[in-house]
């Protein structure tokens, strides 16, 4: 049993230690781990442990940050080259992001570039731990173009030579599109340092070359996307050759009746915040794309216009794509994401090669920001059986997952792996099991879907299997308390099948019922409050519903495939996928907001739904076509994400209002997209995507999908975890 829970002598509950703020999550114990995490992927050691060089020298910069502090004096030495090609004439900058005290952004050291793109940049760097580290930045200027990189720590770079180009200059930009602030790159504290992980995912910032996650399998030549970030890279190239690019790339980024960028840095970050760019309503074809076959240097690059200039980021767990038995995945339902960035997965099924039966997965899966496995993951035990949507992180870091038991048919005629449908399972912060072997069973549970903690530490699960809603409070399964949300269904056959949970800013939780098409709303208590019809004044708001997220203000979206039937566990309803749309309830009122439900925007079969930190609204689709009752399934149009616009129309392109859809009628779509049942998104801004199925599987023989995706830069940042309605971190918002 945990340390944060004892056992009443007297009456065998578990009670939770008074004191909450001695069990706050600390994830300082696993500071090594997190290192050692980043030492798997030569991508990541290229980032934080040893891109640049930092020797000691003589000479002090003109420009000192923190002037009077104790400092080291070192000298940057490196290449500034565009297309292959040295740079001469650059005015190469370093900057130093302060993520605490001090100056927020400060210039450390300033040198021209030689005839060979050569420079040596003398600067002073206050002596600090690595606690305060700053971020360190470089910026070459030369007329209309500004090249960036992101270095990283600088008390984790190391000795060796550092290069700017086209391509850390897009990797920057993108990794950091969230935090350009015209010249200046400024953020929360641990949003900006994941995206330095990030950004060398995309780029070595040593030698200025494609990064190795961005380069090798399930990525290089698996997807679109190095071949869309080669085609960002020639644009950038396009600028360096003619100042008449620039002006057309600047025109291009700029939102719709508003001004255009100021820099290349900008204009990028731009293009991952907009990726449809954002005048695509208004101009016929894609400028960025022209711009990009002006000048194309690196290649493979796109042959024609993609619906979007995301980049989004394949990862398995290893340099493999392949499913097979050794694979870290398979099927991951959701994510939950802590407070530093890091990504905590439930797995449907025990990974198994295609074609082959794939019994309850029985592991918990644990990412760096940076998307790589945490040394000690996968984790087991706890009761672990074929978890389906719900995961969560209470305030204390623990980690909840429903036990939805996901099974290929054949598993339930095995005794001993045959899943259960009847539990929770808890896991420390560390990753060790809390709850027993079978998990906790308390209350009802019946094959649950939606698992959430409250901000009170109330853990609540949508029983999709007999149609109530179970809450442990304060964690405690043996208070637990079980809500009808309708009368009693018969054996087997739920008639509403609540699925998503999310509660709004009064503390209440409001349950999708998938089969039920309505919302059920039940207080911080437990008392069943209302229940919301799927029809509104005639018109039909609801349909199909599986997921919910609040707003910044705590008002509710669903998302409504207009075809899941959730196997909970019969099927037998499942909708047409013909009108597939989001509704947006009034939080005080609890009616649909004007325009209800809103389509467009590439919705095909919305599962999992986000608000991001600007209050826009992402849906993420179960593919682009139903699993027809045969098994059958379309696999030739991939996949895409959908994005509306949210109550802040402030945050939306000029012109939009609430439920207008920002993507175009394709969705961003991408080739590494596949079957998503939920996303998160993380203090940087990425959005984790769930893989969940394969395109094209047998839906009855292991469909599950052995993958996830991020988007890097594509979303307002949240305060993680998200508990309670989203936070964000800009005041401005």
């Amino acid at each position: 049993m945990s340390a944060n829970k004892v056992r009443h002598e007297s009456t065998g509950q578990i009670m939770r230690n008074p004191s909450r703020s001695t069990r706050l999550f600390s994830r300082a114990s696993l500071g090594g781990l997190a290192t050692a995490a980043l030492a798997i992927t030569a991508l990541a050691i290229s980032a934080l442990a040893g891109p640049t060089a930092l020797t000691p020298a003589g000479a002090a910069p003109a420009d000192t940050a923190r002037q009077g502090a104790a400092s080291e004096d070192h000298v940057l030495t490196g290449l500034v080259t565009g297309g292959g090609t040295g740079l001469a004439g650059y005015r190469v900058t370093l900057f130093a992001a302060y993520l605490g005290q001090g100056p927020r952004w400060a210039r450390l050291g300033s040198a021209t570039s030689g005839a060979s793109g050569h420079f040596d940049l003398a600067y002073s760097l206050p002596k600090a731990g690595p606690r305060d580290s700053p971020l360190l930045f470089l910026q070459a200027r030369r007329g209309k173009v500004m090249l960036a990189s992101a270095l990283g720590p600088a008390a984790s770079l190391g000795a060796g030579n550092v290069t700017v180009n086209e391509r850390t200059t897009v990797a920057t930009g993108t990794a950091y599109a969230q935090f350009v602030r015209g010249a200046r790159i400024d953020g929360n504290k641990y949003g900006m340092r994941n995206a330095a992980q990030m950004a060398a995912n995309l780029v070595d910032p040593a030698t200025g070359a494609v990064g190795g996650v961005l380069a090798s399998i399930p990525n290089g030549s698996k997807t679109s996307t190095l071949a869309t970030f080669n085609s960002l890279t020639n644009i950038v190239d396009a600028c360096i050759a003619s100042g008449q690019s620039c002006s057309d790339l600047f025109a291009a980024t700029a939102p719709p009746g508003g001004r255009p960028s100021r820099n290349v840095l900008q204009a990028v970050a731009a293009i991952a915040r907009f990726p449809s760019y954002p005048a695509y309503r208004m101009v016929p074809g894609d400028p960025l794309f022209e711009l990009s076959q002006r000048t194309p240097a690196n290649t493979p690059a796109l042959t024609t216009a993609p619906t979007n200039w995301l980049l989004f980021l394949t990862f398995t767990g290893g340099p493999y794509s392949t499913q097979d038995s050794d694979n870290l995945i398979n099927g991951i339902g959701n994510f939950a994401i802590d407070a530093k960035g890091y990504v905590w997965g439930n797995d449907n099924a025990e990974p198994a090669p295609e074609g082959s039966i794939a019994c309850a997965g029985r592991r918990l899966l644990q990412f760096s920001p940076s998307g790589q496995p945490v040394p000690g993951t996968p984790y087991f035990g706890g009761g672990l059986s074929g978890a389906g949507y719900g995961i969560t992180l209470d305030p204390d870091g623990h980690v909840w997952v429903g036990n939805f038991g996901f099974q290929d048919p054949p598993c339930a005629l095995r005794p001993l792996v045959a899943a259960q449908h009847n539990s929770v399972s808890e896991f420390g912060p560390d990753g060790h099991p809390i709850s027993g072997d079978h998990g906790y069973t308390d209350g009802n549970i019946s094959w649950p879907q939606g698992t959430i903690s409250d901000l009170n530490g109330n853990i609540w699960l949508a029983n999709c299997g007999n149609d109530t809603v179970t809450m442990y409070p304060d964690g405690d399964p043996s208070r637990a308390v079980n809500v009808p949300l309708g009368p009693t269904p018969p054996a087997h056959e739920p008639q509403l099948k609540p699925f998503g949970l999310a509660p709004d800013a009064h503390g209440n939780i409001w349950v999708v019922n998938n089969r039920g098409n309505s919302v059920s709303v039940v207080s911080p208590r437990g008392k069943l409050l209302d229940t919301l019809p799927g029809t509104y004044r005639g018109k039909t708001v609801l349909s199909h519903p599986v997921a919910n997220a609040a707003d910044l203000e705590g008002n509710m979206w669903v998302a409504n495939s207009d075809w899941l039937d959730s196997p909970c566990p019969t099927r037998t309803q499942l909708g047409t996928a013909e009108n597939p749309s989001i509704t947006l309830f009034r939080k005080n009122t609890r009616t649909p907001y004007p325009g209800s439900p809103f389509t467009g925007g590439g919705l095909t079969l919305p599962w999992g739904i986000a608000v991001d930190g600007a209050d826009t609204v992402w849906a993420f689709n179960f593919g682009n076509s139903p699993v027809l009752p045969d098994g059958s399934q379309p696999t030739d149009v991939p996949t895409g994400i959908s994005r509306f616009c949210g109550l802040r129309t402030a945050n939306c392109p000029r012109g939009l209002t609430v439920g207008d859809p920002i993507t175009p009628d394709t969705g961003y779509r991408s080739d590494s997209l596949e079957r998503i049942t939920g996303a998160e998104i993380d203090p940087s801004g990425n959005i984790w995507i769930t893989n969940n199925w394969k395109l094209g599987a047998d839906p009855f023989v292991n469909p599950f999908g052995n993958s996830f995706v991020v988007a890097v830069g594509a979303a307002a940042p949240l305060k993680t975890p998200l508990i309670g309605p989203p936070v964000s971190f800009s005041k401005r918002r």
